[in-house]
């Protein structure tokens, strides 16, 4: 897949899972072209991943080029006259439809720049029509006007009219939607706040061809504006942690990626312990601790103590920016009393007149309701039908006791290594119980290994990984490949597939497509190699793929018929157990 808008994630190769969301993302755009997708609102707390979800999903419909116009535009935090913010939206908006409809992806990028003019705008729009420049000489008159309200009317509700004019559909995707209202100001001093400009989306997200796809880093505060300015125009979609499978293959890749050792046994672990929370995962690869290691238990055990406690860590920090959000508007003591006990009870919820009981709160109903909202929309804690609990998150716990404990020396030093000690204990046993043929995590293990040795060691020891292998072509070698990673197919595409390698190389070198199998007995069939060939057939024409060799690894060796079949059809195999070897990849 190209990468035509440049997303935050960086490394493209970075993104990893999110399958279901896809998946699901997918199909509801591919709805858009019926009319039956409604608007909807993607919930997630901070750095889980929702803008490189719709970064992502934002290139996935530009390439697919099937009916659907992507836009993505993200809300800035800091004050904004109305009339610039309406005129950087709007020309955002024209760039990538211009992009979209030449398919020049240049147009894309020009949209990213802070820096856009409406006579760029007019010479792209010549390759697309009259309408389209008749349409931006309407809204540079506005602009000179400098009539705010008059011109978010006409941007706000743009993308839906020109899609209908012209029988088109759009998918609008607004980042950071709860910045409309408060970040943008109706005049140029920026004294007056438009503390209501997204409620002119409430006739606008009703539409079918144009829907809203948005979404905001705190969860309470765009749930509180899309239910009292925007009620019934958008659907919820909660984006979870990962499942714990999808979190293995994510520390595999990030351990890749940032050339980082890590065992099997730890990685389970981590994911594990971060619970699926990619932020987290991100963190231990970036932590500054100083004696890294996530090749061990102890290893990832003090770099995520680091992570929690120390006033460095990159999960501590950024917990604290949600604290520190909210603690302004609730009375500092009243609102740490309240955190510390739902975090200790945070297995159950709790009524107000028990927290007003055990806290000894002086305060009428009502009163407690605005200190609990203040906190709720700082995503700090849980309400479920005015009852409420401590946020569901081990690390959370850490961080807020860490700063906010009686005895923070000692909480620090002592109670939270203790607690993390018994944590990992516990967790040890439950891996330690999956070990063994029943491990779930052999074959993502071996990929890792496997994917690091052509990353890192087949290139300058072409004599050695050669030696490992059987049926390569005469000219064969290990290349410095572009990159090395796994292969899903598009979502929804037909047929569906997973290929485990994919190491690209330059055009003059062979490319590799790998299926690998990690079993302890079970040998791989002539059938299985059917299953591989198609499915190496179905990326190599989605990739364009010209020089290329098959290779099949089987830990547990091959059916009796199976290379004889494999050569035939120039099929490169290995058994050799040194693909495995953890020393080689050190050495790496």
């Amino acid at each position: 897949m190209k990468i035509y808008l440049e997303e935050k994630i960086g490394n493209p190769e970075l993104f990893t899972g999110r399958k279901s969301e896809l998946a699901y993302l997918s199909r509801w755009t591919d709805s858009i072209r019926r009319k039956i997708s409604k608007s909807t609102a993607i919930l997630s707390r901070r750095k889980t991943g929702k803008t490189a979800l719709m970064q992502r999903l934002y290139n996935l419909i530009f390439e697919k080029n099937q009916g659907v116009i992507p836009f993505y535009y993200e809300v800035r935090e800091g004050k904004q006259w109305a009339v610039e913010f309406c005129q950087d939206f709007y020309l955002t908006y024209i760039y990538q439809y211009i992009a979209f409809r030449t398919r020049n992806p240049e147009y894309v990028r020009m949209s990213q720049s802070p820096r856009k003019s409406f006579s760029k705008a007019l010479a792209g729009a010549q390759e697309v029509g009259e309408y389209l420049a008749e349409d931006i000489r309407a809204v540079e008159s506005l602009v000179r006007e400098g009539r705010a309200g008059l011109l978010w009317d006409a941007v706000r509700d743009m993308p839906r009219a020109l899609a209908n004019q012209q029988n088109e559909f759009v998918v609008q995707m607004v980042d950071e939607f709860q910045f409309l209202n408060s970040e943008i100001y109706w005049d140029e001093a920026k004294t007056n706040k438009a503390s209501d400009l997204a409620a002119g989306y409430l006739h606008t997200a009703e539409y079918k061809n144009a829907p809203l796809l948005v979404s905001g880093s705190w969860i309470g505060w765009l749930m509180n504006d899309l239910n009292t300015m925007l009620p019934g125009r958008f659907q919820y979609h909660y984006m979870e942690n990962l499942p714990e499978d999808e979190c293995v293959e994510m520390i595999f890749r990030y351990a890749l990626i940032w050339d980082m050792p890590v065992t099997e046994e730890a990685a389970c672990l981590a994911a594990q312990m971060t619970e699926g929370n990619p932020f987290y995962v991100s963190a231990l690869f970036q932590s500054k601790y100083p004696d890294k290691d996530l090749t061990t238990e102890e290893g990832l055990r003090k770099t995520l103590e680091f992570e929690t406690l120390h006033r460095e860590g990159i999960i501590r920090g950024t917990w604290l920016e949600y604290i520190n959000s909210a603690f302004p508007r609730v009375n500092e003591k009243y609102a740490k009393d309240i955190v510390l006990y739902l975090s200790k009870h945070r297995n159950r919820f709790v009524s107000r007149d028990e927290l007003k009981k055990y806290l000894g709160l002086e305060m009428p109903d009502y009163e407690l309701d605005k200190k609990m909202d203040a906190l709720l929309r700082s995503d700090i804690i849980e309400e479920n039908r005015f009852q409420y609990r401590g946020v569901q998150d081990n690390i959370f716990d850490k961080v807020f006791r860490g700063r906010y404990s009686d005895d923070i020396d000692k909480f620090v030093t002592e109670e939270a290594p203790d607690e993390y000690k018994a944590l990992f204990e516990k967790l040890q046993g439950k891996y330690e119980s999956l070990s063994g043929e029943h491990n779930r995590y052999k074959g993502a293990f071996a990929e890792f290994v496997i994917s690091h040795h052509l990353s890192y060691a087949a290139h300058g020891e072409n004599d050695l990984f050669r030696g490992m292998m059987r049926n390569l072509p005469d000219d064969f070698r290990f290349a410095e490949y572009e990159s090395v990673r796994q292969c899903h197919s598009p979502p929804l595409h037909r047929p569906e597939f997973q290929l485990d390698i994919l190491a690209r190389a330059g055009d003059e070198e062979y490319s590799l497509i790998w299926e690998v199998k990690h079993r302890e007995t079970k040998k791989f069939s002539v059938g299985e190699a059917e299953e591989f060939l198609e499915k190496a057939g179905e990326l190599i024409r989605i990739e364009g793929i010209t020089k290329y060799v098959l290779i099949v690894f089987s830990s547990s060796g091959f059916t009796r018929e199976t290379p004889d079949w494999l050569a035939s059809r120039g099929i490169a195999y290995s058994e050799d157990a040194r693909w495995l070897d953890t020393h080689l990849l050190k050495k790496a």
